[in-house]
């Protein structure tokens, strides 16, 4: 099977809201956290602590300091 550059992203993209539009809520959670977490490690793997707690900062600074808190993180000067 194959499909023009073009094609292949049409696809692609009908396929990906159409699987999306199939999913409870519950599925597209566990999904999201699924995929967060494979993300957060990638940048782990390439960059270590630091970079995957900019990361984590990126997607929602305010919950990463509450986390931080939890846990007495504090930046290194």
């Amino acid at each position: 099977m194959t499909l023009s550059n073009k094609d292949y992203i049409a696809f692609t993209r009908r396929f990906v809201k159409e699987t999306a539009d199939n999913m409870d809520i519950k599925e597209l959670r566990d999904f999201y956290i699924n995929a967060m977490h494979e993300d957060i490690q990638d940048v782990y793997d390439d960059l270590g602590q630091e970079g995957a707690f900019e990361e984590m900062q990126t997607w929602d600074n305010d919950v990463f300091e509450d986390v931080a808190k939890d846990f007495e993180l504090e930046e290194a000067n």
